[in-house]
């Protein structure tokens, strides 16, 4: 095969140059199931060959490690494989998600357990203790965006569980208003890189087909930790509350146990979570290689540490990422008084479309945070949905609701024709060029946002 020179599509990224040494990846296949081996040596142009391509994903690297060879599994082996990285992700991912939801909750524990008249809450206080911890979250979302990306994935989310672990076992310690105020408030701060984070491992660690089925899987705990943190609190309530000498109010040990329980889990994480599969000691050197194949198709990579201000913009000016956050905005405005006749199948589409459908790392991050800043704005905005004046029938509140049903379920018609249409329109200048259509060796790996990426394909 002749060597050929081509550009990565960013305009701030480097010239690079490929040098295939055996058989590559036909340009026309988009999952590479014919794919045997391939042998690739990427480099800056011109006086650094053996340098990495600035700004490309980590799967570059990891390829390098490889040899260059990208050696697929029969189905068997990769199924094998499958359930290997299930084994070592899928646990500390659900029960961190399991933690970061009772623990966001168990404020509502406290009000039962005797945490207003310790603290001497009056009014409306419990009200905004409950309300400021978005607030935390709202603030900090912004700064995730960066530091997702500045730091080691799994170490940046482990520092978070940790601290908002610490922060929770200080509510213990809270004797008024302005110390659960303070408590509550970075308590949502250090959640709040909780789902852009999970959305990061799920693209990294699965491809198209197996995102969905695995974001319900970690987001249906939340389910489970409602029905365990009922049981826990009534547990407590009966056995510590009732207890005129215990050292503790039941509240105190609430928040003193789900804690440092989180501080345990958090430290855990640090040791057993990789923070991509190009350093997950847990696969061997063929097996990494084997689960970039894995991947390739997803034309997202296993993610870049270089942060893209392009890809911020491309994030804000791209009229799908405004749909999905008005998705999850509309679907939370009533969350406070419909939780339990919600739209959970719906939550899990859209955490699996966008894992699914946004590349570019930088990107990536940025919707998340942005649609976790407009689940913050719902939940806000929730609890006024219901006003005393309405009562007892509140009809506004309830045509407010069917409303924004409605309007959600429209929204997921326009993604629908959006992407679809996107779809087509390249499917049609794929078949308009015929055999002038070229295709970059390894764009795959490249960091290219679904934009840039005309072989991208999404999901419907």
């Amino acid at each position: 095969m002749s060597e050929k020179e081509v550009s990565a599509v960013p305009d701030n990224e480097k010239e690079v140059t490929i040098h295939p040494e055996k058989e590559a990846v036909s340009p026309e296949s988009n999952d590479h199931a014919s794919v045997t081996n391939e042998k690739v040596t990427a480099s800056p142009v011109p006086k650094a060959p053996t340098a990495p391509v600035s700004g490309a994903d980590a799967a570059l690297e990891l390829l390098k490690e490889t040899g260059g060879i990208l050696q697929p599994f029969d189905e068997a082996r990769e199924k094998r494989l499958v359930r290997r990285i299930d084994r070592h992700i899928m646990p500390l991912i659900c029960i961190v998600y399991f933690l970061q939801y009772i623990d966001k909750t168990s404020i509502s524990y406290g009000s039962v357990t005797g945490l207003p008249e310790a603290t001497g809450l009056v009014g409306n206080q419990f009200n905004w203790v409950a309300s400021i911890f978005f607030f935390g979250q709202l603030a900090f979302e912004f700064p995730t965006i960066r530091l997702l990306q500045l730091f080691p994935l799994a170490k940046y989310v482990s520092l978070n569980v940790t601290l908002w672990g610490v922060t929770l076992a200080c509510l213990s310690s809270c004797k008024n208003y302005a110390g659960l105020l303070a408590c509550r408030f970075f308590l949502g701060a250090f959640e709040a890189a909780i789902i852009p984070a999970w959305v990061l491992f799920t693209s990294q660690w699965y491809n198209k087909s197996e995102q969905a089925f695995r974001v319900g899987i970690w987001f249906s705990v939340c389910g489970t930790a409602q029905m365990f943190g009922g049981f826990f609190a009534y547990g407590v309530a009966t056995h510590v509350g009732s207890d005129p000498n215990a050292l503790l109010d039941g509240w105190q040990v609430i928040f003193l146990f789900l804690g440092l329980l989180t501080v345990v889990v958090g430290i855990a994480f640090y040791f057993l979570i990789p923070d991509s599969p190009a350093t997950a000691k847990f696969l061997s050197t063929e097996e990494k290689g084997a689960h970039l194949h894995r991947i390739r198709g997803n034309e997202q990579g296993i993610g870049s540490p270089t942060f893209k201000l392009t890809q911020v913009r491309e994030a804000l000016t791209d009229p799908m990422t405004w749909l999905y956050c008005f998705w999850v905005f509309a679907a939370n405005i009533p969350n406070s008084t419909a939780t339990s006749f919600g739209i959970p199948i719906g939550w899990t589409t859209i955490l699996g479309m966008k894992s699914s459908n946004v590349a570019g790392s930088t990107k990536k991050v940025t919707v998340a945070c942005l649609e976790t800043i407009a689940y913050t704005v719902g939940n806000i905005i929730s609890p006024q949905t219901f006003q005393p004046r309405d009562a007892p029938r509140y009809l506004p509140a309830k045509i407010s609701i069917c409303i924004i049903y409605f309007l959600c379920t429209v929204d997921l018609l326009v993604m629908r024709w959006v992407l679809s249409s996107r779809n087509k329109k390249r499917d049609q200048e794929k078949e308009a060029q015929g055999d002038a259509h070229i295709v970059q060796e390894n764009h795959e790996f490249l960091d290219l946002t679904d934009l840039e990426n005309k072989e991208f394909r999404y999901e419907l």
